[in-house]
This record gives structure tokens, sequence and C-alpha cells, in this order.
């Protein structure tokens, strides 16, 4: 048997690209590519590698398998003429099935269809069969390993006085050659937004050729008894930031299971086959031998290849295989000594070229001057200032409460404690004279004046006042007053919003620490409003629910304001007249292209024979290829529907493209208490892909204030963004005129959070407790903080006792708010008792977060944990 022979890299036409995607679909290495790479030219470039590889096979077998063998080879070679083109030939498909012989077997890539056609013709009959090339993404990815498939699918047999029928051939042409072209109902599809469009990242299902072509074919023969094999598929779905995903070449598998199941049938046999993949696979990996990524990768796959092979691999084969992987090796560690020697050369040493002197020698130059200046005045007396005392004007109400917050921003600059203070007083004493002053014309600048204001004074104060609970407490009184006064000018405004819950929770008045009647009383006045609001409004209806329907806010709010009507009705109009020139676009391109395509039917491919004998086909120059480049390279954007198709939906969009300003405002005021203010954690921020603010096709019809903070949101894309965006024509209007895809959400700006997600984290009680300071006491913050705790509790911790604490301190000290309503009590009894260290500031500490705690509130508004000052104790305590 002659000797294989190496390939000679620099006379392949294989470009550096088409041998990128051979190995990639051959080899399969670590690492793919992250979108598809399939092209014509990259499946032609593989089919004549094959049949290169073919060619040089046939050398290295006997005289006896030789004739076998070549008609494979005539298999492979009739496959790469058929998929020269985009598509087939109806003329050459029917030349090929007139011109087989017994024992020869044609090969069809029905790419539209997924699938693939072999034909077998015998002595007596024709067999058909046909398998999916392309499996579906869902199985791929679902699967442990690699997927197990069998093949052929099923095969009919045909008598060979029908398949000679002078009408047979013709038909079947024509049926593939349609096929290979036509998308039909058998394509992958998706529902977005209630439209169903092409999904072209998934596979067409192949029941048009498994299904349709062998039932017609059953009805002319009868089901063959064909042996079939078992392959393992190694697929993958692979795409980061593609249109479509990568995928293992179809014709690789098509190339693989026609050989194999052609060899298994004659006296060839399996041992064959893989020692041809072997072959095949040793010649590419000679051809990358300039890679250094994947040639190692490559000689292992067929030095594991071998190694299965065992005693089956002839001499030569093993011996070539041999050679390739020596050679990689060789290059590898011609490599890796290359590295070795550069890391073991030592730095260039040239003592005679360091400037010593020069280098460490330290100049100022430009700092004389100052020197100068300096040891002149070290004597010397500091300058006279004179004193010119400055007073900050102090404001009334109507100054603070500007819509800019000028004054409180300005004031505070000046004197930021006073400005503050003079702030917290107008508050508390005009604020309820104020609001009586606004009218339903200045409803809306007194709306966006409260929420300046809110947010610039509880900035400054949260800054100024950190760790002082006490004066924390007053800046959420203050808080809570404005937006009370703000809910109250809304609610003029908009009657019905007194039946939605005012979201403010009255459990948030319980944390506050206040000693002086005046600000106790200012609470009491909170909680009767906000008790009141709760009562008044319906159980379940927020403002802030992701649920639409007829009893929404915004929905309700639409339906009495005839702007909003109005505008809706303006969106839909533009929307209506965008979509019927889009429809009259796709009629002028679905009648260019059946134009196109009868001026394909009627032209031929041009060819011609070159000086060395070989069939040339000039791509470029060829009328009927740019013919079908055009065709394949027609392609339609899609309309999306401005709105969501459900009403309800499209109603809440229009709301927020044109939110009343004052119910704007208290959205805001109300995220910003309970948000910014009151939730002790950072919210984690979320990414929806597209906010209302910055959705192009409904940017121009909005009319909300600059500092809206309450918006819509979609985690889904909508068509423009997707790989939807645009359809290959020919098409129909449902696949070009579509829904719209997003699907808004209630969505906070300031945090970055879905606004159901962080309504229900808000807590004061960080703000409102005081914090033990490092030492003894230190691990008895639990005890401070809370009153859940029984006494039973601190009595079973006494291990935590720490060692320079007595064991009566650390009973005391966590028994005084065990009991919610015994803390008095408990005050009363440790004044007498003298048990803890009156000296000692956590235990000041400790009295007052007990004896300044609001607590819950009675159904009488009475204080729960403040009902013994009333009474008789309570008097012996005060004196």
């Amino acid at each position: 048997m002659p000797q294989y022979s190496r390939v000679n890299r620099q006379s392949t036409s294989t470009v550096h690209s088409s041998l990128e995607y051979i190995i990639n679909h051959v080899f399969c290495p670590l690492k793919l590519p992250q979108g598809n790479d399939h092209s014509l030219e990259n499946d032609l470039a593989l089919s004549q590698e094959v049949v290169d590889a073919a060619l040089a096979f046939n050398d290295q077998l006997s005289d006896d398998n030789q004739l076998l063998w070549m008609s494979s080879v005539k298999m492979l070679r009739n496959l790469k003429y058929s998929i020269r083109f985009s598509t087939l030939s109806a003329k050459d498909v029917e030349s090929q099935i007139s011109a087989m012989y017994n024992k020869d077997v044609l090969v069809y890539m029905i790419r539209a269809q997924n699938a693939a056609v072999v034909m077998r013709k015998h002595k007596h009959e024709t067999v058909f069969e046909s398998f999916e090339i392309s499996p579906d993404p869902t199985a791929v990815m679902g699967a442990k390993g690699k997927l197990i498939c069998s093949y052929p699918g099923p095969a009919i047999a045909v008598p060979n006085t029908i398949v000679g029928d002078p009408t047979f051939a013709p038909e079947l042409a024509n049926f593939l050659v349609h096929m290979n072209q036509d998308v039909l109902d058998a394509a992958a599809t998706t529902t977005k937004a209630k439209s169903t469009v092409l999904e072209e990242r998934d596979t067409t299902h192949p029941r048009y050729i498994t299904e349709l072509l062998t039932g017609i074919l059953r009805g002319l023969g009868s089901i063959a008894d064909v042996p079939r094999i078992r392959k393992r598929i190694g697929d993958d779905v692979l795409w980061d930031s593609a249109k479509l995903p990568w995928r293992r070449s179809p014709l690789w598998l098509v190339i693989r299971v026609a050989l194999q199941t052609t060899l298994e049938r004659n006296a060839l046999g399996r041992t064959t086959y893989k020692s041809f993949m072997l072959f095949f696979m040793t010649r590419l990996t000679r051809l990358a031998l300039d890679d250094d990524d994947v040639m190692h990768f490559m000689a292992a796959k067929i030095a594991r290849r071998l190694f299965k092979l065992g005693p089956s691999a002839s001499p030569e084969l093993s011996h070539m295989v041999s050679d390739v992987t020596s050679e990689v090796r060789g290059i590898q560690e011609e490599v890796w000594g290359s590295v070795q020697d550069a890391q073991q050369v030592s730095p260039h040493w040239a003592p005679k070229t360091l400037r010593v002197l020069q280098d460490t020698h330290l100049s100022l130059k430009t700092s004389r001057e100052y020197i100068v200046h300096a040891l002149q005045n070290q004597h010397s007396s500091p300058p006279q200032t004179s004193f010119n005392p400055s007073h900050h004007v102090r404001g009334a109400i109507d100054d603070f409460l500007d819509p800019n917050a000028s004054f409180l921003v300005a004031a505070h600059m000046a004197e930021p404690s006073l400005a503050l203070a003079d702030f917290e007083m107008v508050i508390s004493l005009g604020i309820d004279d104020w609001v009586a002053r606004v009218s339903s014309q200045t409803a809306e600048t007194a709306c966006i004046s409260i929420e300046a204001c809110a947010s610039a004074y509880s900035s400054r104060a949260l800054t100024a006042y950190k760790a002082n609970p006490e004066n924390l407490s007053i800046m959420l009184i203050t808080l809570f007053e404005l937006w009370v006064a703000m809910d109250k000018i809304v609610v003029g405004q908009i009657p019905f919003l007194v039946e939605y819950s005012p979201e403010i929770p009255v459990t948030l008045l319980e944390r506050l620490l206040v000693r002086k009647y005046s600000a106790l009383d200012r609470v009491k006045r909170l909680h009767t409003y906000l008790k009141a609001r709760h009562r008044d409004s319906s159980t379940g209806l927020s403002v802030f629910s992701s649920t639409t329907n007829n009893k929404s806010f915004a929905v309700r709010y639409f339906y009495q304001s005839p702007q909003l009507t109005s505008l809706k009705l303006n969106i839909e109009k533009d929307a209506e007249k965008e979509r019927k020139q889009k429809k009259n676009e796709l009629r002028t391109l679905n009648k260019t292209y059946a134009d196109l395509q009868k001026r394909t039917e009627a032209l031929s491919h041009d060819s011609f024979v070159n000086s060395r004998g070989w069939d040339c086909h000039p791509k470029k120059t060829c009328g009927k290829c740019r013919l079908e480049k055009q065709m394949q390279s027609m392609m339609i954007t899609v309309h999306e529907w401005p709105l969501p198709v459900r009403e309800l939906d499209a109603i809440v969009v229009v709301f927020e493209l044109a939110c009343p300003i004052a119910f704007d405002m208290w959205r805001s005021v109300t995220f910003h208490i309970l948000i910014d203010i009151c939730t002790p954690e950072d919210v984690p921020p979320s990414h929806p892909f597209k906010t209302l603010p910055k959705y192009a096709a409904l940017q121009c019809y909005r009319k909300c204030h600059p500092k809206q903070r309450l918006t819509l949101a979609s985690d889904a894309k909508p068509f423009a963004n997707t790989h939807y965006s645009r359809t290959h024509i020919p098409t129909s209007e449902d696949n070009v005129c579509v829904n719209n895809g997003l699907v808004f959400r209630p969505f906070d700006i300031t945090t970055d959070a879905w606004a159901a997600n962080v309504l229900s984290h808000y807590d004061s009680s960080k703000l409102c407790t005081f914090i033990l300071p490092k030492g003894p006491y230190g691990t008895l913050q639990r005890y401070l903080a809370d009153t859940s705790h029984p006494s039973n509790e601190v009595i079973a911790n006494q291990a935590d006792c720490h060692k320079d604490m007595t064991m009566h301190e650390f009973i005391a000290f966590g028994s005084l708010r065990s009991g919610e309503r015994l803390q008095w009590m408990n005050v009363l009894r440790e004044l007498r008792a003298r048990t803890l260290n009156f000296r000692r500031e956590e235990v000041h500490l400790l009295f007052a977060q007990a004896v300044s705690q609001v607590g819950p509130f009675s159904s009488e508004d009475e204080l729960l944990w403040h009902k013994e000052l009333n009474s008789e104790i309570g008097w012996k305590v005060s004196r």
C-alpha cells in the first residue's frame, strides 16, 4: 500500500477565514464563535476540502476497495455541486436523478426545511431517506453531554419503473427546488405582544420533507427496512451580542451521515469511515500548524481517534498521525523554549551610563521667593482684621416654600443650624394656614414648592442630624407635615384620591423620639390625619400598584380627562398613518420580489471551462447570481404599534406621558419619605431595557414635569431593538405590522428600582434609635432598640454579660424595656433600686429611648406606652 503523502499548505486554495470555519465545525474547539458564521462560501470550502481528502484517501486503498470508494466520492462531488448556489437548480437535480446508476447515491440539502434527502439506487428500486440536519436548540441545550440521534429518518422504497418514468424526475426536482426556497408554516415562530413572528434563532421543523415527501413517495412505493446508525451529536447554541447564534454546520452532519450510512452498507464498513474521518482531520491539523491556539487541541483530537481505532488503523495512517502530532509538539516546544530564553536574559547592565550625581541632586528653582518670604516673616505679628458681623434675613413660610427652594438653600449656606431650625418652626406653626391660601390655580405651583423644599431640607437635615435620633425625629415630623399639606392640596384637585391608600403607614410615627409637648401634639395631629386617610381608602387600592384594571387610579383619571383622551387619539391617529405607509411599502417590495423571481427563473447560471478543463462559475458577473443575491437581501423594517395592545395598559401609558403635576409631585414626595429617608438599606438597582421617557416612539408626546420620579419601564424589548425588527421579503402584513412588545410596570428613576419591589422595606427605627458606644454595654443594643424581649430572655442570656459589668446591672439594663407597657414602672423601680450607674452614657441613652419613644396609639388616640404619666404614679414620677 503506498505511503500517505503530505499536503502542501502553500498550494491549498482555502483562505484563513474558511479554514477557521472548517476547524470550528469539524473539531469544535473549546473557544467557539459567539455568533452565526454560516455562509455559502464557507460551505463550499468545507465540501471542497472533504472532496479533496476523499480523492487523496482513494489512493491509499487497495484496488478492490477503490471502486466502492469512488461511488462515495461521486456522492460527495454531486453534493458539492448542488450547494454551489444559494438555490437548487431544477435542471441539475433532474439531470443527476436521471443519470443515477446501480449503487449510486445522491444527497440534497433542503435548507429552508432543515432537512436532507438521500437517494440510493438499487437494481430494482430506489430508496429515499430523509432526516433533520440541525437539531432543535431546546434539545441541544437540554441534553446532558452530547445529543444522541438515529439516522436516517423515514425511508421509502420506490420501484425503478416509477422512478424511471419521464415525469418523475422533473416533478421531484421541482418539489425539492421549491422546498429549498419557500419558508412555510413549519418555520419556527414566537409570540411577542400577541404578534406571531418568525424566530430565526430556532430551527425549522422538517415535516415537509420527512412527512409530506415521505407520504407522497409512500403512495408510490413501500416502507423500506434500512439499517440505521446512532450518532452522538456535539452541537451547541452560542451567541453574545449577535443576531443569530452559532450552530454546528448542518452540511458537516449531512456529509457524515450520508458517508457513514453508505460505507456501512457495503464492504468498506465502519472502519473505513472512521479511518477517513481521521485522515481528513489529520490533513486539517497540518493546515492549521500556523495557529498556536488550536493546533494542540486538534492534535489531541486526532490522537484520541487513532487510539480508539486501535489495530484497525493502517500502519500508514498511524504514521501520518504520529508525524503531525510530532510536528505540533515540536512547534509548541520551540515556542516554549523561546519564552524561557526571553525570561532568562537579565536586563542590560551599563553602570557607566548612570548619572548618579545629577539624579540625586534636588533643585527648587522656583521656590526662592517663597523661602525668603517665609524666613523674613518668622516674627511678624498677624495682620489686624476688622469685625464685620453679618446677619442673614430670617424668612417666613412664604419665603421658604418657593418652587426652587432657593431661599432655604441660601439660608443654609449662611447659617446651617439656624436655617434648619427656622424651617422647622415655620412649617410647624404656619403650614395649615399656608395650605388654606392655596387655590386651584396655584395648586400645581404649591406642590412643586413642597417637593423641592422637602428634598432640599431632608438632604441637609440628614447630614446635620446624623447620629442624633431626637433631631432626626423632628426632621421626620416636619416631612410628614409637608406630606399632609401636599395630600390635602392634591385631594382637593383630585377628590377620588382619598379612596386610595395614603401609603404612609401610621407605624412610622411609633418610632419617633419626642420630649416636648408641642412636638407630641404635632405627632397626634399627624396620627389623626393618617388614621382618617387609611379609614377612607378602599381595601387593596394603591396608586403604585402594577396591576391594571378599571379601579386603577390612572384609568379612572383618564376617563375624566379630555386632555388625556385627546392625546391618546392623536397617538393612534399618527400610528395608523405610519402603518398605512408601511403596508404600501410592503406591497411594493413584494411585487418587486415577484418580478425578480420571474426574471431569475428565466435565467441560467453562467459557467465556462477554463484552460485546465475545470468548470468555473463567475459569481460576480453571473446575472442570475446577482438577482438571487438581490432577492435574498430584500428586507423590510417592521412597524410596531406605539401603545400596548391591551386598552387599559395603553391608558396607563398615556397617563404617564402627561401625568398631572400635582399628583406627580405627591408621588415623588411619598417615595422620597418612604424610600430615600425611611428605607434602612440601599435598594438594589434594576436594569430595565427601556424606560418610558427614553422610548423614542412616544417621546414627542411626553408632557411631564422635569422632576418626575415615578414613570414606567419594561424588561421586555420593543420589536425595534430585537432581531425581529426586520423581516425578509416576501412576507405578509401580519409579520410586518406588529403589536407593541414592551411590558410596562411602575419604575422609580431615582433608585433605578421597580416601585413594587421597594415599598415593603421601609422602617424608621434606624433613624430613631440611639446607638450604644463601644464598651461593656455595646452588646446590649438589642435591649435598647426594642421592647419585644421578655425578661426571662435577659436572664437566659447571662453569658453575654461583660466582665466589666455586674450581673445585676446586666439584668437591670436588659429588663428595663422588657414589656412595652411596663417601661415607666421599670424606670420608677430603677430610680429606687439604683442598680444601674447613672453616670454612664449608655444608661442615659437607655432611659432617653424608653421615655421619649412615642409608641402605638389607642383607638382614642392616647399613647399606650405613656398612660402612667396621667395616673397618680405618673405625678409621683414627675415630682
